[in-house]
């Protein structure tokens, strides 16, 4: 199949959302709206108002599911409320993940210190089985130490701390403490999967969890949050390619126990929507001995969501408990109190 969308102006855009009923009750609002996110990006937050396709005109296979033509009563200024919101859920989002992101390199440092301070690159303080797993034509100690080079090389060229260690001492390697903080965020979960269970165990109860495999799994996720956040991608109804998958005695206390219950939200695929990962890391901040009142600010954030307007059925057309994977009790949680 041919690609045959044209290029057009975006005053012609705006005249085509017209035609198709997206009421534009301000056209100088909405043409300052396009020229700041682009009628591509703007698309995200547009899908949600279209109409459905029937069941027999749906096609899986290309994922088609809506019309083009919008719902009674959809308007441009809806569009851009939800643009607005969704941009600084992210921002709120990210400010819980840059602490996260913050102990978690703390928390590792300081573990794989206690033992020595180049355990990171030294097969015999961390679980050499694991190291000895392959990761395509090497192992995985071997791709670990590839990506440790290169972070301690693009540290030096940007960090004092680096390239003093470097030059005073060329023969020794970086030390743990100084490497977790030139590596990426989402390089961290490789050199936690490599730790011994002992050690990746104190870290994760460090974040409430009992057990290393569980955490670590979160981990990732809260790489995936953060990417999704610092991209400036669509959050508010997105469902992420992990799907969070808790089990009872994972985690300490019972502030997750909600996430067990079946049909903890009304939202198709709950398990891989924004609240599961932003009650993971509520949970986290919360049970690190800093504390945290990150959670709050959350919540504030999430109730500024105000869309009004009905689906075709009834329903609200957007809201947490819809779109975001919220239980429709959520507020009333220890969790977020």
């Amino acid at each position: 199949m041919e690609y045959t969308k044209d290029f057009k102006e975006r005053d012609e855009l705006i005249r085509q959302l017209e035609v198709r009923g997206l009421a534009v009750p301000n056209a100088a609002d909405a043409l300052n709206f396009l020229i700041r996110v682009g009628y591509f990006r703007s698309g995200a937050y547009r899908y949600v108002f279209r109409q459905l396709l029937s069941p027999d005109e749906v096609d899986e296979r290309k994922r088609e599911y809506r019309q083009d033509e919008y719902i009674p009563g959809a308007s441009f200024e809806h569009v851009m409320k939800l643009e607005a919101f969704d941009f600084k859920l992210a921002r709120v989002c990210l400010e819980g993940l840059l602490d996260f992101e913050v102990r978690v390199r703390a928390a590792i440092a300081h573990t794989l210190a206690a033992k020595n301070v180049a355990a990171h690159v030294s097969r015999e303080y961390l679980d050499e089985q694991i190291c000895d797993q392959p990761s395509g034509d090497r192992t995985k100690f071997e791709a670990w130490l590839e990506t440790c080079r290169d972070a301690v090389r693009s540290g030096g060229e940007d960090e004092d701390f680096i390239a003093h260690h470097l030059l005073k001492y060329p023969h020794q390697a970086v030390p743990i403490w100084a490497v977790t903080e030139v590596l990426s965020f989402g390089k961290l979960p490789f050199l936690f999967d490599l730790m011994q269970t002992s050690d990746a165990r104190e870290v994760a109860r460090m974040f409430g969890f009992v057990h290393p495999r569980p955490f670590g799994a979160v981990l990732r996720m809260m790489v995936d949050l953060r990417n999704v956040c610092a991209h400036g991608s669509r959050l508010f109804n997105r469902a992420f390619k992990r799907s969070m998958s808790l089990r009872s005695h994972e985690t300490q206390g019972d502030l997750l126990n909600h996430l067990l219950e079946p049909g903890f939200t009304a939202t198709p695929k709950p398990n891989q929507r924004l609240y599961i990962y932003a009650a993971a890391l509520a949970f986290m901040l919360r049970s690190h001995s800093s504390g945290s009142g990150w959670h709050m600010t959350f919540k504030t954030q999430v109730r500024k969501l105000d869309i009004k307007l009905l689906a075709p059925d009834g329903t609200q057309l957007v809201c947490p408990e819809g779109n975001m994977g919220f239980p429709t009790d959520w507020q009333s949680l220890e969790l977020w109190k």
